[in-house]
């Protein structure tokens, strides 16, 4: 019976201690995880790492981008199985024209490029910071 009240009781400690993290790290944590796949979840990680101000799942419009960086850099990752119809296609298309004509620079990296060559996409979205600094 000692073991039962020891166990749920770690357990409750456990959960307490990540509710009040959730709410006390001004929503980095949760940040982190509204990332819709491994390919987002991958590069915003390290995004953080390199200490840019990495946001996720931002809207503009009708539209969700799935990073971002100083307002005015968005990034899309492109899963092949959500991006590889022609429907698809043409949507993420409309979705870039809108995105520029509200100001935002785009980027687009294919799930296979963020899995391997993730240097190469990080100097990627670096130089393109540095154009526009």
């Amino acid at each position: 019976m000692l073991n039962y009240i020891v166990f749920f009781g770690l357990i409750a400690v456990i959960l307490i201690v990540y509710t009040m993290y959730g709410k006390y790290d001004n929503g980095e944590a949760l940040e982190r995880l509204k990332g819709n796949s491994y390919i987002e979840t991958r590069l915003y990680q390290s995004l953080e790492q390199q200490g840019y101000p990495v946001r996720s799942q931002t809207y503009c419009g009708p539209y969700r981008i799935d990073l971002t960086l100083y307002d005015w850099l968005a990034i899309e990752c492109d899963g092949k199985a959500y991006h590889s119809t022609p429907e698809q296609k043409a949507h993420d298309s409309k979705k870039n024209h809108y995105l520029r004509s509200q100001g935002w620079t785009v980027l687009r990296f294919t799930g296979s490029k963020i899995h391997n060559d993730l240097p190469g996409v990080l100097h990627k979205i670096e130089k393109t910071i540095h154009e526009r600094s």
